[in-house]
This record gives C-alpha cells, sequence and structure tokens, in this order.
C-alpha cells in the first residue's frame, strides 16, 4: 500500500511540472503573437501612405507581411492544441504524452519563427523601407501632369494621381473625394475626366451632377448621352430609361469594356438600381466603377460602399496666391495693395471657390474700394458673431 501511495505521489509531482511547462509555452506563444500584432499594425499605417501615393512595395516587405499574416493566422490554432495537451490518460491520472510532445515542439517552432519577424520588422520604420516610386508612373505622370501648369497646383496634382492610381486597381471598385464645399472638388473632377480622355483609361467615361436634390431623369439623360445611348428619350418612365440603361451597361460588361461613371456632389446616398446603374442588394457598383464626391464622408463609405477615398483640404499658402494673382495681376505686388491681399486671403482660407470669388471683385476695384470691401466683411463678420 505504501507503494502505490509514492507512486501516486510520484505521479502527481510529475503532472504538476508538466502542466507549468505547458502553461509557460502557451504564455511565451501568446506574448510572441501579441508582439508581432503590434509590429502589423504599426507598418500597416506606412502600408496606407505608400498605397495613398501610388507607391510599389518592395519584395522583402510583400514576402515579410505574407508570413506575417500567415503565422497569425495559424496562431490561434496551435493555442486551442493546448487543450488537447492537457488532456490526460490513465483515469486522469497523467497528461496524454503524445498530445504534450506535439504541442511543445510545434509552439517552440512557432515562437521562434513568430520572434524572428517581430525582428524582422524593425527594419521597416520609413516610407523608403517598405516602397518605392514606379518609374513607370512616375513618368507617364509627369507627361499627363505638370504640376503648377494648366490651373493644375502642386496639391491638386498629386491627388488626381491618387485618384486614377485607385481607378487603375482592380480592387477598387468606387473611389471617392470629400471636402467641404468650395474647397474644389467639382473642378478636381473636371482635371481627372481630362486626363482620364486623354490617356484613354476608360472605354466609356458619363459624368452626372447628382445635387442635393437629384432629378433622376436628368441623371440617367447624362449617363445616356455619354454612352450614346439615344433610345432613352423614347422612355418616359423612370423605371424604364433605368432598365434600357442597366441593359446597356451590362451590355459593356459582357463585351469587356471599361465603363467609369462620375457623380458628382452627393449629398445623400444616391440609389444606382433606381438610376439603372448595375449594383447588389447592398447598393454595390457591379460591372463598372464610379468616381464620387461628397461633402461628407460617410455618404461616400456607408451609402454608396466607396472602397477609396480621400480628403479634399484647402489649398496651400503660395497656391492660394498665385490663384489671386491670376485674376487680379500685377496689382498683388504693388507695395500699396500687399498687406490688403494678405488679409484678402486670409479671409479666404484657402478655399478656391471664395479665393476667385474675392479676386473677381478686386480685379478692376481701386485702393479705396478694396479697403472698404474688406472692411464690410469685417463688419458683416462682426455682426454675425454678435447674434
Amino acid at each position: 500500500m505504501g507503494c502505490l501511495e509514492e507512486l501516486c505521489s510520484c505521479s502527481h509531482r510529475t503532472w504538476i511540472r508538466i502542466r507549468d511547462l505547458l502553461q509557460e509555452i502557451r504564455q511565451r506563444l501568446r506574448g510572441e503573437v501579441q508582439n508581432l500584432e503590434n509590429e502589423v499594425l504599426r507598418v500597416e499605417v506606412l502600408a496606407e501612405q505608400a498605397r495613398n501615393n501610388v507607391r510599389k512595395f518592395h519584395v522583402v516587405f510583400t514576402t515579410w507581411k505574407e508570413s506575417a499574416d500567415k503565422a497569425l493566422e495559424e496562431a490561434p490554432k496551435l493555442l486551442d492544441d493546448f487543450e488537447k495537451a492537457t488532456k490526460t490518460c490513465c483515469y486522469g491520472t497523467l497528461p496524454d504524452p503524445k498530445s504534450r510532445y506535439q504541442f511543445s515542439r510545434k509552439a517552440e517552432g512557432k515562437i521562434e519563427v513568430i520572434k524572428q519577424l517581430t525582428q524582422k520588422c524593425s527594419r521597416f520604420n520609413a516610407l523608403n523601407d517598405i516602397s518605392f516610386i514606379d518609374p513607370a508612373f512616375t513618368s507617364s505622370a509627369s507627361k499627363s501632369i505638370k504640376l503648377g501648369d494648366d490651373g493644375v497646383f502642386e496639391s491638386r496634382a498629386l491627388m488626381i494621381r491618387n485618384i486614377m492610381g485607385a481607378l487603375a486597381d482592380d480592387s477598387n471598385s468606387v473611389v471617392g473625394v470629400y471636402g467641404m464645399g468650395g474647397i474644389g472638388k467639382s473642378t478636381l473632377l473636371v482635371d481627372v475626366e481630362g486626363k482620364i480622355r486623354e490617356e484613354k483609361s476608360f472605354d466609356w467615361v458619363a459624368k452626372a451632377d447628382v445635387s442635393e436634390n437629384p432629378d433622376i431623369k436628368t441623371i440617367q439623360g447624362e449617363i445616356a448621352d455619354a454612352l450614346g445611348l439615344t433610345k432613352i428619350k423614347e422612355k418616359e418612365t423612370i423605371s424604364g430609361r433605368a432598365k434600357l440603361l442597366h441593359e446597356r451597361l451590362k451590355d459593356e460588361e459582357r463585351e469587356k469594356k471599361k465603363v467609369l461613371i462620375i457623380l458628382d456632389n452627393l449629398w445623400k446616398g444616391l440609389d444606382l438600381n433606381k438610376v439603372g446603374i448595375p449594383c447588389g442588394h447592398d447598393n454595390k457598383v457591379i460591372g463598372c466603377k464610379l468616381l464620387l464626391t461628397s461633402r461628407d464622408r460617410n455618404v461616400l463609405r456607408s451609402e454608396m460602399g466607396c472602397d477609396k477615398d480621400f480628403p479634399l483640404g484647402e489649398l496651400e499658402e503660395e497656391e492660394a496666391r498665385s490663384l489671386f494673382e491670376r485674376w487680379v495681376g500685377d496689382k498683388v505686388h504693388d507695395d500699396k495693395f500687399k498687406p490688403l491681399v494678405d488679409e484678402a486671403l486670409h479671409k479666404c482660407f484657402g478655399m478656391p471657390f471664395l479665393i476667385v470669388h474675392m479676386a473677381k471683385v478686386f480685379k478692376l476695384a481701386d485702393l479705396p474700394e478694396w479697403k472698404n470691401v474688406l472692411k464690410q466683411i469685417k463688419l458683416s463678420k462682426n455682426e454675425e458673431s454678435g447674434k
């Protein structure tokens, strides 16, 4: 009887040591997984910047990313195997040696792999570490977009490149631009459309203004005109026109034609099915691509299923001054007017619409008139703030 008790006591101590060992391995595995997850999140910020600037990823980075994603995908399954490793045999007296061995061997190997992946990620600290500017794309862009020429400022030219890059990406079917009213979204679309037609990156390009109160018939007509679909004029009802437009777009898809539909100035979600643009139950476009603008980013993302969106901000200070000068002329260099130019631009907040409007007012005005207009603006703002 004493020998049996001694055997049971020894078995119990062995079980505790094995249990503690397995727990220690599991904790180490979880810790390494957490470290790698943190690194993946960190470099994803850099990767997003690279994509926004239409850069190409280095092979060493994409290879690392694939390995890291695979390791993180496999880790949860291995942790589940821990439960199997703690199963017991001999009526609950001893751990299952086969499960214990398999888990410890796999876990130790996975810990080492994940640790190496985390260490390798330390080299990815800047955009140039993970990506580069594609010479072919830069060459093409430089031919089609000359920075500062034809009314296209550097900040806008970069945005045009980003939009065209997003449209060229097969994983994107809806691309959007958002920003406050008067920031230049519609003007930007004109420039983008011109470059797309110049480069012939789409077989068909249609454009419609949606506005705050959408006129579905007008939108249908603008798209149909761009497609040369004259039969739509024979249809009186919105549903009849939608059916005809839908059939035409499906025909283009079957013939593998690339169609881009530009919808400008969305204030809320637009029912694509009602217009006649093929889409799923979630209002996600099918068979063609959409380029949208809105003041509200949520409209683009939540209601239109936007895959990639870009914020359009105000003009840079020198760009704003250059735009103002184009309309007003050399008067901006006159010492008497310079302080007033600065004041006028300050009131425009870098918004192209306000800059152009202000410049038109000042173009033929003399110095007293400039001072009077700026004084009136100041008084108007004071009255509004006092309400």
